[in-house]
């Protein structure tokens, strides 16, 4: 299953989850709620308005969030990124909700009339003037006139105990009691509701403001990153930052220089750049099945009676027939009847469906086009090449990344200095996130290139890159390579033919040991030019096949 789609039902399955179990408003609003969001993004038909007036307060707030054009616009092209941006909004309000309903200033108040809700009507008979000097607590005479309920309690219970009261007596007090109760709930939660749509629009203006910053965040994003994936709504996160997380600033710096510098921008165009493929003929078998129906009559069915036929089965015989045997004289006209074959006999034709496959074997050869092979990738990150040379050969490295990905190339990262670091990127549109962590590292220790093509070439011998090409990156300010790797080398490239090239970042960079790359060529820092060689042979690593 696609990633997009595996998200898309994850996102379906956990509003589902909402809609059921939310455990806030009722079930019917929880749908109308998603239903009426969905709609934002892609209206299908008006849905009649919800007689819920709690959420429609709600429902008029939310809506201020479709008015951002922006949002409208990445939730219509994606359907996964609007169920994201539905789902965040959810998630928030029932945040909210559980937020505001178990922190309020009202707790205290909200225990005692609980408390009262379940005391036996004998002990409220006893204790009915403390109901009315504890809502005085909490409200004005203006706010809750309990005067009433004073005086009908005052007159129906007149200071006797429960057990004297006659039932129809009790009856009204109960009557009352709970009508009091009734009014005391509805002023409580009247309070409880004002506190939460305070609460709401101060918390409702953040969540704005946070959706309105992972918008804009989400389209720098978009720009910076289409080149490596389509599919980017797995970045969508409102609980995270996502250059501060994944470091995308580090390759919204290279991305800016690579355009600046026109020169490099050459580069990575060369490197993109095609050339005729090489053809192989692959074969191919295929087996064919033909299928065959046909009716055949069957002797031995009976059940579709066709008519009278003369023949010798005796099991079929007319009763006409077998009546010559009842007579001496007839009996042998009936032998030489059923001798002649011309007994009269019923006819019968049934017929069942005989099915039979004949398979034919073909084999067919056709031109298929060879896969590009995968890279090898050395970046120097040591003490020499600090400063403009490192940016310069992460700028290449991004470029070749880009490529690498457009033809979806396996590429092996080697960042180097006295150690290493390395990163297999089988999917690079699915590695985003350690590519930008790779581009940040930096050793700024001395130049040891041998533990960098002993690891290229350890991984040339494994079967994920042995095809590959392995380009270096570097100053090449530093001693020699050992002979040990240099036969190894050479091994490579006589016995598989691999490509060893160079970009060197500098004009003091060892000679020796830049001769032995089979290609070589210079980024001039003060010119910010490369030399000619660099376009015309650079191909050969774009263009590398298994």
């Amino acid at each position: 299953m696609q990633q997009a789609d595996k998200k898309l039902m994850e996102l379906e399955e956990e509003l589902e989850r909402f809609v059921e179990f939310g455990g806030l408003l009722d079930k019917k609003t929880r749908r109308y709620m998603v239903s009426w969001m969905r709609e934002q993004f892609r209206p299908k038909q008006e849905l009649p308005p919800l007689n819920n007036q709690y959420f429609n307060y709600f429902k008029k707030e939310l809506s201020q969030l479709f008015l951002h054009e922006d949002l409208l616009e990445l939730g219509t092209k994606s359907e996964v990124l609007s169920l994201q941006i539905i789902r965040d909004i959810v998630r928030w309000f029932r945040h909210l909700h559980d937020k505001t309903l178990k922190k309020h200033p009202h707790e205290e108040e909200l225990t005692a009339l609980g408390g009262w809700s379940v005391r036996p009507l004998p002990i409220f008979i006893e204790s009915w003037r403390s109901i009315i000097r504890q809502v005085a607590l909490y409200y004005t005479s203006e706010e809750f006139d309990t005067t009433f309920y004073e005086n009908r309690w005052k007159q129906l219970i007149n200071g006797q105990p429960a057990t004297a009261l006659a039932a129809e007596t009790k009856e009204a007090v109960e009557f009352l009691f709970l009508d009091f109760l009734s009014q005391w709930d509805a002023k409580l939660q009247g309070k409880i509701l004002a506190f939460q749509l305070k609460n709401f629009e101060e918390e409702f203006q953040d969540f704005q403001q946070t959706l309105t910053d992972k918008i804009q965040e989400f389209k720098k994003l978009n720009d910076l990153l289409s080149p490596f994936t389509d599919y980017l709504e797995r970045y969508w996160d409102l609980s995270r930052s996502l250059w501060e997380d994944t470091n995308f600033d580090v390759l919204q710096d290279y991305d800016v220089l690579l355009q600046n510098e026109e020169q490099i921008r050459k580069l990575a165009e060369t490197l993109g750049r095609m050339r005729q493929a090489e053809l192989e003929t692959q074969e191919e078998s295929f087996e064919t099945t033909i299928v065959r129906k046909s009716w055949v009559k069957d002797p031995f069915m009976r059940t579709e009676v066709a008519g009278i036929e003369l023949s010798n089965r005796l099991q079929h015989t007319l009763a006409s027939e077998i009546a010559l045997l009842s007579e001496a004289a007839t009996t042998s006209l009936f032998l030489k009847n059923w001798a002649d074959n011309r007994l009269l006999t019923t006819a019968y034709d049934d017929k069942k469906l005989v099915i039979s496959n004949d398979i034919h074997a073909e084999t067919h050869s056709k031109v298929k086009q060879k896969e590009k092979g995968p890279f090898i990738i050395c970046v120097d990150t040591s003490g020499s090449m600090e400063g403009e040379p490192e940016r310069i050969a992460k700028v290449l490295c991004f470029a070749i990344l880009k490529m690498a990905n457009e033809d979806q190339r396996r590429a092996y990262l080697i960042n180097f200095s006295q150690g290493i670091k390395t990163l297999d990127l089988l999917q690079i549109a699915d590695s985003l996130d350690e590519v930008a962590h790779f581009l940040k590292m930096s050793f700024r220790g001395g130049t040891d290139i041998s533990l960098a093509l002993n690891e290229a070439l350890t991984q040339l011998e494994t079967h994920q890159y042995k095809d590959a090409d392995v380009l270096v990156i570097s100053d090449f300010i530093m001693y020699k390579i050992s002979e040990d790797l240099l036969q190894r080398m050479e091994k490579q490239q006589f016995n598989k033919g691999t490509q060893f090239h160079n970009v060197t970042i500098s004009e003091q960079g060892n000679q020796e040991v830049i001769d032995k790359f089979d290609n070589n060529w210079l980024y001039n820092l003060d010119t910010k030019n490369i030399e000619r060689t660099l376009h015309e042979n650079l191909t050969w690593i774009r263009n590398r096949r298994l």
